[in-house]
């Protein structure tokens, strides 16, 4: 049971009593006493009070027939007791060459019963010393069952060897793939080097008083249990999923996945093909039934040559599900996932050049641009266009390979792959901050934690995923074909891929979406991409980000399709923070509306991070009954609208509301009651149900091995990735940027506007300028000059920081802002002398004190601009004019669309909070002017020009509604009030709107009823 008296905020996770190496020796050496006691010890007494065992003298024939005296009776007694321990002395000697020798199990010794039992058990025991002494990781609890486990099909990370004994500590080594004659160094890419066969067993769980061991293991299919030592070499120190390693050939745990030599044959056998052509394919099939996914890993790439030789992997993803069906299914035969003792042919196979499309950003169906399926690593290679595997080809030109700011995959507060969790947090945070869009005074001392987290964010991939996504499910819902389920989604900045289950339905894909791989995936070339806004339901709403694979690519699971928990094992504070960063992700990221995430026995309460999808719980069963009773909804829903799941009635029904789902994160391995009840609510198809554990669950569908370096194994998915991660620190400092946005929301006192430094020169719109900068919407620079398309981006992130600059800024102050990790001072002005070339010369310079400018009477801001006009609505009678020319400027949400990875220093600026103000305000003035002169028509425009600026404007919200209702009719005040609610709840705070809009309401519509807020 999984619970505290009171919740500790600092603390590390609950969990359950788990052994460590002290507690380990101490009972061996406990052990060993009680073996000294008895084989040293009951002698002594025997012969001390009793006598020697033999007799005196020889005993006559008189003896049989004489009166038996007490001294008779005690002797015979002795001699009982003598018998029993000598029968003793016996056992342990059995079972102590059996441990010397490592033949597994001793041979039974005659009556030995209880006896051999308990001197195995000693003798075992004892071996917890030498064990003890290199154990220095979180140890968990063997968990075992009464029957025997379901079959696991894993695929094993191959690393390199390490033979020294006292090295077991350090995390493995990368995996190394031979392809062809070139090596490519990968993140555990499950490949033999040798190219030879890898399999996989599970340890059987004790039945009876017999328990598995390598010698058994061994012999079972190898045929010969002299080669268990073998076994023994293959696993030396490799992490278990309950934080153990094997140091000992004669200590292995129930639930440990272990590797076989290649000949291995029989049931329970899991088997991973890996051969090596002569084309530098490595091909790794998974034999049993399972699924299977696929990376491929990164190629060896040199800026100043182009890459001819292509390395292709190919692994296995098998997914596997131990217990039940779904209920449901309706499925009759054997169970899914049964052992037939032969292995077959996989089922789904991940990794040719045809398995993983890309594309470039280049529209197809343009002049010129011809668009052919495309794998990672096909084709040849060209300056600026991913190559296999998704690695940028860097151009051949100083400083493009330097000048882009913080890569994606090296910059992350919270890890490789955590770009979509941060891009998750960064809108949440944006909302968080409702109609302010930026940073306020309370975010000051919080600078650094904001700056991290806009630099590990792509919020353009993240929209790519959510927009495809709902895309895709409402052309299927159009199309009345079943979505598939989905084990895992591959992002990269070329594409999307989803890895389906090939157990489920597998129908067409609509266009614009491909069929590969035999139909188990499907992929969205990101040029085919949605360009607007998809309005349809996300129809995986537990797809989260786990890290990022070897080759670059955003590795994503669904919670849903495990069917059961899925458990994080391995070293637990690390497994803890995985955890963690997994919630964060579901209750801030776009795709998992109205999705509930309860979080059981954590030592930290995320629930301000959002109020409306987290909560926090001490007990477990107080969580269950509360999902329970919101699940039960589900259920009765499905039963009236006749649909089998959940999972096709939030396609066919929409309602995000109803249909949310529920993530359950548990702080450690549940009891085996709870464990049933957990997994019984994750297979009910008609519950939006998924479980996640942090430790070991031996019966889970999906069982993760995190290392010490965040390094993820999934060998039943064969999945092996960078895991992201939030540890305590980091939840801690978000809490507090998210608390102090909150704050900044609540205070709308206006900072004064400071003036332009060149007032009053550009006003006249009549005419373009040479060079032209929009801030107020989506950043744009409109310049004359040639520029490499590489570089267009980090010059247009220059010239709007410089923009925001009205007296110009130090190099060394431009440097920190744009490359915040630091650049050297050549590359620095490599970059800016580039920026120059492209804007002209004399639109951009440095001063005589080395500050960078620009000229304003050559480069036109709108923001600039848009601050004159407004100065000059408060010099005149009639304002309308100045204001209607300033908030022509605005062109969109403010700074939308900003590449990921770029403008952290917005978090320092200000100028969003600023912008924010100076439209709200202009626009207000002008709805208000315009209703002195009876205009409802001008003052419409200003409103909604407002609101498209600041949706979350609740003031510019209450001004509409007061419009509508002096111009319009209650249908038109209804509408308004529907469409305010809509983006409140889409661009607002979760605490909802503010009493005085609420108030209006219902003061304008007396009676009208309030759409459900959806997180």
């Amino acid at each position: 049971m999984v619970r505290t008296n009171e919740p500790v905020r600092a603390a590390r996770l609950p969990q359950r009593a788990q052994g460590s190496p002290g507690a380990d020796r101490l009972k061996g050496f406990v052990a060993l006493l009680a073996i000294l006691a008895i084989v040293g010890g009951v002698p002594y007494v025997l012969v001390r009070f009793f006598g020697a065992p033999w007799p005196d003298k020889m005993p006559s024939r008189d003896m049989l027939f004489s009166e038996l005296s007490i001294e008779t009776v005690l002797g015979i007694i002795a001699v009982v007791i003598w018998l029993a321990w000598l029968h003793f002395v016996v056992c342990l000697i059995a079972e102590a060459v059996a441990e010397i020798r490592g033949h597994g199990l001793s041979p039974r010794v005659p009556l030995g019963g209880g006896s051999q039992a308990l001197a195995r058990r000693l003798i075992g025991t004892v071996v917890l010393i030498a064990a003890g002494a290199g154990v220095s990781l979180p140890v968990a609890s063997a968990v075992t069952t009464s029957g025997p486990a379901a079959p696991v099909s894993v695929s094993q990370r191959h690393g390199e060897e390490q033979s020294d004994t006292a090295k077991f500590r350090q995390t493995e080594a990368a995996s190394k793939l031979m392809t062809g004659t070139k090596t490519t160094t990968g993140v555990r890419t499950n490949h033999d080097h040798k190219g030879q066969v890898v399999k996989y067993t599970e340890v059987r769980p004790p039945q009876g008083r017999n328990y598995d061991c390598l010698w058994d293991i061994a012999e079972r299919y190898l045929g010969e249990g002299r080669r268990y030592k073998e076994i023994y070499d293959l696993n030396k120190n490799k992490l278990q999923p309950d934080g153990r390693r094997l140091t000992n050939p004669d200590l292995i745990m129930p639930g440990w996945q272990v590797r076989l030599p290649s000949d291995a044959k029989g049931p329970g056998v899991h088997t991973v093909r890996v051969s090596v052509d002569d084309h530098g394919t490595t091909k790794t099939t998974v034999m049993p039934k399972t699924t299977t996914t696929e990376s491929t890993a990164r190629p060896s790439v040199k800026p100043s040559a182009k890459t001819t030789t292509e390395s292709k992997a190919r692994t296995a993803i098998g997914t596997e599900k131990t217990g039940t069906e779904k209920s449901g299914a309706g499925k009759s035969g054997p169970s899914r996932f049964s052992e037939q003792g032969i292995e077959p042919g996989s089922k789904v196979v991940i990794g040719t050049a045809k398995t993983d499309p890309g594309a470039k950003n280049a529209k197809p169906g343009r002049p010129n641009v011809t668009v052919e399926p495309h794998g990672p690593g096909a084709g040849q290679p060209e300056q600026g266009e991913p190559a296999g595997g998704g690695v940028r080809v860097p151009t051949v030109v100083p400083v493009a390979a330097h000048d882009g700011g913080i890569g994606l995959k090296e910059a992350g507060i919270f890890g490789f792959g955590a770009t979509l969790l941060a891009a998750g947090l960064a809108l949440a945070l944006k909302r968080r901050r409702g109609w302010a869009q930026g940073p306020g005074p309370k975010a000051a001392g919080h600078r650094q934690t904001e700056i991290g987290l806009r630099l590990a964010s792509d919020v353009p991939t993240a929209q790519f995923v959510d927009n495809s996504l709902r895309k895709l499910g409402s052309d299927m819902a159009q199309l009345e074909r079943t979505m598939p389920k989905v084990v895992a989604a591959l992002a990269t900045d070329r594409a999307l891929t989803l890895v389906l289950d090939p157990y489920g339905a597998q129908p067409a894909p609509p266009g614009p979406w491909q069929a590969i791989a035999d139909g188990t995936r499907w992929t969205l070339r990101r040029a085919y991409g949605p360009s607007a806004e998809v309005n349809a339901p996300a129809p995986y709403p537990t797809l989260v980000t786990v890290g990022q694979n070897a080759d670059g690519a955003t590795v994503l699971i669904d919670l849903d399709t495990a069917n059961g928990i899925v458990a994080f094992g391995g070293v637990n504070n690390a497994s803890r923070d995985v955890v963690g960063s997994l919630a964060v992700e579901l209750a801030t990221n776009l795709w998992s509306e109205g999705a509930h995430i309860s979080m059981v026995g954590f030592g930290d309460d995320l629930s301000s991070l959002s109020p409306t999808r987290l909560s926090y719980w001490i007990r477990l069963d107080d969580a269950l009954a509360e999902v329970t009773r919101r699940t039960d909804a589900q259920v009765q829903a499905c039963q009236r609208r006749n649909a089998g799941s959940v999972a096709g009635a939030r396609l066919s029904h929409p309602d995000a509301a109803l249909w949310g789902a529920e993530i359950i994160f548990v702080s450690a391995p549940p009891s085996p009651e709870e464990e049933d009840q957990l997994n019984r609510l994750a297979a009910d198809t008609k519950r939006s149900i998924a479980v996640v554990v942090v430790g070991d669950v031996m019966n889970s569908p999906w069982r993760f091995v995190v290392d010490e370096k965040n390094q993820a194994v999934c060998r039943l998915l064969g999945l092996e990735v960078d895991a992201h991660s939030v540890n305590p620190e980091q939840f801690a400092d978000l809490v507090a940027l998210f608390d102090a946005a909150e704050v900044d929301a609540r205070d709308k006192r206006r900072s004064e506007q400071d003036m332009p430094a060149y007032e009053f020169s550009t006003t006249d719109l009549s005419q373009p300028a040479p060079v032209e900068v929009d801030l107020l919407g989506p950043v744009e620079v409109d310049a004359r000059g040639v520029i490499d398309e590489g570089r267009v981006a980090l010059s247009t992130e220059i010239i709007a920081f410089l923009a925001s600059q009205d007296y110009g800024v130090h190099p060394n102050v431009l440097a920190g802002a744009i490359w915040p990790r630091g650049i050297s001072e050549e590359l620095r002005d490599a970059a800016l002398e580039h920026t120059r070339r492209w804007v002209g010369v004399d639109a951009m310079y440095a001063d005589e004190s080395g500050r960078w400018m620009l000229n304003r009477s050559i480069v036109r801001v709108d923001w600039d601009v848009f601050r004159t006009l407004a100065k000059q609505a408060t010099m005149v009678d009639d304002p309308r004019g100045p204001l209607s020319t300033a908030l022509s400027l605005v062109h969109g949400p403010a700074w939308s669309n900003l590449p990921g990875g770029r403008y952290s220093w917005l978090a320092a600026s200000g100028i969003e909070r600023r912008m924010a103000e100076a439209v709200v305000d202009a626009a207000l003035r002008l709805a208000e002017a315009s209703l002195n002169h009876n205009d409802g028509n001008l003052a419409r425009t200003a409103l909604q020009t407002g609101l498209s600026f600041a949706p979350a404007s609740e003031d510019l919200w209450r001004a509409t509604l007061r419009l509508a209702s002096h111009f319009g009719t209650t249908a038109d005040v209804t509408n308004v009030a529907t469409q305010l609610y809509t983006a409140l709840t889409k661009h607002g705070a979760p605490r909802g709107p503010e009493p005085e809009t609420d108030a209006l309401i219902d003061e304008l519509l007396p009676g009208y009823h309030r759409p459900a807020q959806v997180a």
